[in-house]
């Protein structure tokens, strides 16, 4: 089967041809072969490969199997992988000469998703509107998936001529994002595995083992002990009302997203949450680190102090520390220096090193180093998050099994008592 392709050499020159592949993996290997990187492939006298691997007209269950496939990829953190791959690959092409337009096109078709959607679509909506006369930055400002700091950090690099450097750095804050989330997600997959395993257990017990228990010890006439009678009735009260359960979580999720629509309540629980022991730590370091890192990357490209403080302050997901962080850009606006304006809002180590790049003249990096520092304090607060979740979830459990196997114990010791 012949494919005819559209690809980039090394140069950033277009190349256009065809070659003989039974898929279309073994034609893209083919041309990686010879140093070319595919922008376009499609059979020939067919559709691009990409349309035909969609394999579904619009309208039928594909479109919600593509919608599910996406919110996974979101969870699982695939799609800011994709995202800083992509990046990622247009900084190396802008570093070699290639023109914007054609970086664009080479990073869409290499973001690791299908080009029907998700960041390919992203990135040839800009490649269109580059072609058709915008700036790269309007071009950026106009996709609301990319991340804000993106669009002021770019329009910053156009004025000053660092666009390689500055693709190169949001591609490296990206990565750095993407690896802290996953060693998050890892360390909360066993608490969650546990957590379910639990709940699975503990609705087996009382559902299925309890009621057959207790049918053949009340048959036997016997007067229960107390233990087990308390079982038995919780055993009977979830088998009765346990259908309630699914409207009541139903009903509780409205409840609580109409809560968080709502900004005065929002910041009310935001602002709570932040004094948990251990919890409140991690959630402020983690957010810090958020606030440095974006304050870092937009400082590094060339953006002004104040827009960069505006633009990390905007990543910061707890609305009450937000909300504490927005009084330091007046203080600054009135001449004050960032650390002082911050020493309230951030712990004292991130101050410590912002005073430190201000003295020396180094923001950006020493910024950048107190966002490193703060997501490592992150992760160790996770670890001791887990490390108090799983014995409570251990103990928890135990408990229950240990108490259902104490009150049947004792019911059948009274009963063989009773017949003796």
């Amino acid at each position: 089967m012949r494919w005819a392709y559209r690809a980039a050499d090394a140069a950033g020159r277009e190349a256009r041809g065809s070659v003989s592949a039974a898929t279309a993996a073994d034609a893209i290997a083919q041309l990686q072969g010879r140093a070319l990187w595919v922008i376009e492939l499609s059979p020939v006298g067919g559709p691009p490969a990409s349309d035909e691997a969609d394999g579904a007209a619009p309208g039928d269950g594909a479109a919600l199997g593509r919608r599910l496939s996406a919110a996974w990829h979101r969870w699982a953190g695939a799609d800011d992988e994709s995202l800083a791959v992509a990046t990622r690959a247009a900084a190396t092409l802008l570093a070699a000469g290639v023109t914007v337009d054609r970086a664009l096109d080479f990073a869409a078709g290499h973001s690791g998703e299908r080009r029907d959607g998700g960041w390919a679509a992203v990135f040839r909506a800009m490649r269109t509107a580059v072609r058709a006369g915008a700036s790269l930055a309007d071009a950026i400002q106009a996709q609301p998936r990319l991340p804000a700091f993106f669009a002021p950090s770019v329009a910053a690099a156009e004025a000053t001529g660092t666009l390689a450097e500055t693709f190169a750095q949001l591609a490296g804050t990206l990565e750095r994002s993407a690896q802290v989330r996953a060693r998050i997600r890892s360390a909360l997959v066993y608490p969650v595995v546990l957590g379910l395993s639990s709940i699975v257990g503990t609705l087996v017990i009382l559902l299925i083992v309890v009621p057959r228990f207790s049918t053949l010890l009340t048959e036997t006439g016997s007067r229960l002990p107390l233990s087990t009678r308390l079982l038995v009735s919780l055993s009977s009260a979830l088998s009765a009302g346990g259908w309630l359960l699914l409207p009541t979580l139903l009903v509780g999720m409205v409840w609580w997203q109409r809560t968080q629509r709502d900004p005065a309540q929002r910041a009310a629980w935001d602002a709570r949450r932040l004094r948990w022991p251990v919890f409140g730590a991690f959630e402020r370091q983690r957010d810090t680190a958020r606030y440095l890192g974006t304050l870092a990357l937009a400082l590094a490209s060339g953006v002004s102090l104040l827009r960069a403080m505006a633009l990390a302050r905007a990543t910061v997901r707890n609305t009450a520390l937000a909300a504490a962080l927005a009084p330091a850009e007046a203080r600054v606006r009135d001449g004050g220096t960032l650390a002082g304006a911050l020493r309230e809002s951030l712990p004292p180590l991130a101050v410590r090193l912002l005073e430190a790049g201000e003295a020396g003249g180094d923001l950006a990096a020493l910024a950048r180093r107190a966002a490193d520092a703060a997501e490592e304090s992150a992760e160790r607060q996770l670890g001791r998050v887990v490390a108090l979740i799983e014995p409570v979830m251990i103990l928890g459990f135990g408990g229950l099994v240990g108490f259902v196997a104490l009150a049947l114990l004792q019911a059948i010791y009274g009963i063989n008592a009773s017949l003796t």
